[in-house]
C-alpha cells in the first residue's frame, strides 16, 4: 500500500542518502503537470540523473497526485511534495528543505520561484554552489496593469543567481529591460532541448481503439496547448474553415489539451458547420502517438515565450508544421513554415503551402541533433560544450 503523503514527505530525504563525493540538484517545479516549463525542467532532472556522479531531487510545491506513494521515485529522481495547488506563496514550503541541505546546483523556471530562490540565496537561507533560473515567457508581452507590476517586484530579487535563461535572443532583449543591473550581467541565451529518442519511443504507443477510429476518418491536423486566450484556439477553427473554403478538401481539426475554452470552441465550430470535424481529445499524458498520426501540426499563439510543443511535432516527425510568428528564434527550427502574421487567412496560407509541398520531416534532423538534454545541463553547469545560439 503506498503510504499517505505527510507534512514531513515534502524535503524529508531519508531514502535517498547523499554518497560521498556525490553532487546533488534540487529541481524545484510548482505542479507536477505537463507544460512547457515542467517539460524542460524534468528534461534537465533526467539528465543530471543519469549521471553516476549526481543525486537528484525534484520539489514539487504543490500536492501529489492521488494514488502516488510519498516520496516516490521517477526515473531513478527522487520526487517529494508540499499542499495544495503549488500556487503564489507556496515557494515558501521550500524553506525548510533549503536550511537542511546544501546543494551543487538550484533550477527552477517559474519567476516567482526564481525570485524566492535568488532571495533565499541572498541572505543565506539556500546554500548552493550554484542557482540557475530560466525564464519560462516574456511575461510583460503576456501582462499589463497590475500583474505586470506584481512580476516586476519579483525580478527586483533577482541577481543572486549564477545564470539567468532566457530560450531566445528576443527574451534575452526584452528581459534587459526589467532586471536589476546585477542581474543582467548574468543573463544568456539557451534554446531550449529536447529528448528525440524518448519523445520517438513514446509515440510509437499504440493508440486506443477509439484514437485510432478518429484519425483514420480523414487527413488530421493536430494542435496541442491549454485552451485559453493567449494560445488562440478558435483561430485553429477558423485556419480549418478557410482550408476548406480555398480547397474543398476535407480535413479535421485534433486539439489536444483542456481549459475554459472548450464550450467557445465547440460553438464557434458548431456556427462554422464543423462541428463534426472537430475532435477535443481533451488533456494527454503522452499526445506524441496522436502527433506522429497527423498530416500536419499548427500553433496559433499570440505570444510564447518558446513553444516547446513544435520541438515535440519535429521528434514526432509530423510531416508538415505551422507557426504563428509568437516567439524568438523560430527561424532557426529547419522545416518550420512560419505564416506571415497572425490571422487565420495567413495561418491558412502557411498551412496548405507545408500540405501541398509534402513531407518536410527530413528537415528536421539538425535542429534535434543539436538540442540533447544532455548538452543543454552542460551549459547550466558550465561544462565545455557546443550548444546552439549559446550565447551572452
Amino acid at each position: 500500500m503506498p503510504r499517505k503523503p505527510t507534512p514531513m514527505s515534502f524535503g524529508e530525504n531519508s531514502e535517498f542518502p547523499r554518497l560521498m563525493k556525490r553532487k546533488l540538484a534540487l529541481i524545484a517545479i510548482p505542479l507536477d503537470r505537463r507544460g512547457g516549463a515542467e517539460t524542460i525542467l524534468k528534461l534537465v532532472a533526467r539528465a543530471l540523473a543519469r549521471r553516476p556522479d549526481w543525486d537528484v531531487e525534484i520539489g514539487f510545491l504543490g500536492s501529489q497526485a492521488a494514488g502516488e506513494a510519498a516520496g516516490s521515485h521517477q526515473d531513478g529522481i527522487r520526487c517529494s511534495y508540499g499542499f495544495g495547488g503549488g500556487k503564489a506563496m507556496s515557494e515558501f514550503l521550500l524553506a525548510p528543505r533549503l536550511l537542511r541541505r546544501r546543494y551543487d546546483l538550484v533550477f527552477s523556471s517559474h519567476a516567482r520561484v526564481n525570485s524566492f530562490l535568488a532571495a533565499a540565496r541572498s541572505i543565506g537561507l539556500l546554500r548552493s554552489h550554484r542557482l540557475v533560473a530560466r525564464e519560462s515567457t516574456v511575461l510583460l508581452d503576456r501582462f499589463k496593469g497590475p500583474r505586470a507590476l506584481a512580476y516586476k517586484a519579483l525580478y527586483a530579487a533577482y541577481g543572486s543567481q549564477d545564470m539567468i535563461v532566457a530560450q531566445t535572443s528576443y527574451m534575452n532583449e526584452r528581459l534587459r529591460d526589467v532586471l536589476p543591473r546585477r542581474a543582467i550581467a548574468k543573463l544568456c541565451t539557451l534554446p531550449n532541448p529536447v529528448d528525440d529518442d524518448l519523445i520517438v519511443k513514446m509515440s510509437m504507443e499504440s493508440l486506443s481503439g477509439h484514437d485510432a477510429e478518429i484519425l483514420s476518418r480523414r487527413p488530421q491536423i493536430v494542435w496541442c496547448g491549454r485552451l485559453i486566450d493567449v494560445k488562440r484556439p478558435t483561430i485553429a477553427v477558423d485556419v480549418l474553415a478557410e482550408v476548406r473554403r480555398r480547397t474543398g478538401e476535407d480535413y479535421e481539426l485534433t486539439m489536444v489539451g483542456s481549459g475554459p475554452m472548450e464550450a467557445e470552441l465547440r460553438a464557434r465550430a458548431g456556427k462554422l458547420d464543423l462541428a463534426s470535424r472537430l475532435n477535443l481529445l481533451g488533456q494527454r499524458d503522452n499526445p506524441f502517438p496522436l502527433f506522429r498520426a497527423a498530416r500536419a501540426g499548427m500553433l496559433t499563439s499570440a505570444t510564447e515565450g518558446f513553444p516547446n510543443v513544435l520541438l515535440e511535432m519535429m521528434a514526432c516527425r509530423i510531416p508538415g508544421i505551422v507557426t504563428t510568428p509568437c516567439a524568438g528564434d523560430l527561424d532557426m527550427l529547419s522545416g518550420l513554415e512560419i505564416s506571415a502574421g497572425f490571422g487565420a487567412s495567413e495561418i491558412a496560407e502557411a498551412l496548405l503551402k507545408v500540405i501541398q509541398v509534402g513531407d518536410r520531416s527530413a528537415l528536421y534532423g539538425k535542429t534535434l541533433s543539436e538540442r540533447s538534454p544532455d548538452r543543454f545541463a552542460d551549459m547550466l553547469l558550465r561544462a565545455p560544450s557546443s550548444y546552439p545560439g549559446g550565447q551572452r
